[in-house]
């Protein structure tokens, strides 16, 4: 039986694979966000902080 923690952890890297497996080229911009979005969201599920570190985090534009 895997922990809470695990189960997210698996979610995450299948979405990771999955859209590796698809290959960032081939899928339409849409898509591409709604599957980076997704991923994002996985990431706020298993550190809730991530959003308020990536908050105050600076960009850096070239």
């Amino acid at each position: 039986m895997r922990s809470p923690h695990g189960e997210r952890l698996a979610r995450l890297a299948q979405a990771i694979d999955e859209l590796a497996a698809h290959g960032l080229a081939d899928l339409p911009p849409d898509v591409l966000a709604e599957r980076v979005t997704h991923i994002c969201t996985l990431v706020e599920g298993i550190d809730p902080e991530s959003t308020r570190r990536r908050a105050y985090t600076p960009r850096v534009e070239n």
